[in-house]
């Protein structure tokens, strides 16, 4: 599944462990720590998401623990 890294579609590198992702980065302007990330939300929709990983949205939205932090745009 695509995550956006600084505005730019990005692939996963790898399986997704525990609530640890790898994310390729070819091709995309330097990246540095703290650079936003966005898994799903306003350019990204969770049903893409969802549909990418063969599940659906109420099932990551429901999966998201205290550990992840919410930022509401």
């Amino acid at each position: 599944t695509p995550v956006l890294v600084n505005g730019q579609r990005a692939p996963l590198a790898g399986r997704v462990s525990m609530d640890a992702i790898g994310v390729d980065l070819t091709g995309i302007p330097p990246v540095e720590i703290g650079d936003p990330v966005e898994l799903w939300g306003e350019n990204l929709p969770v049903n893409e998401i969802a549909a990418a990983a063969g599940t659906i949205s109420y099932e990551l939205l429901a999966g998201l623990t205290g550990r992840v932090p919410l930022v509401y745009g």
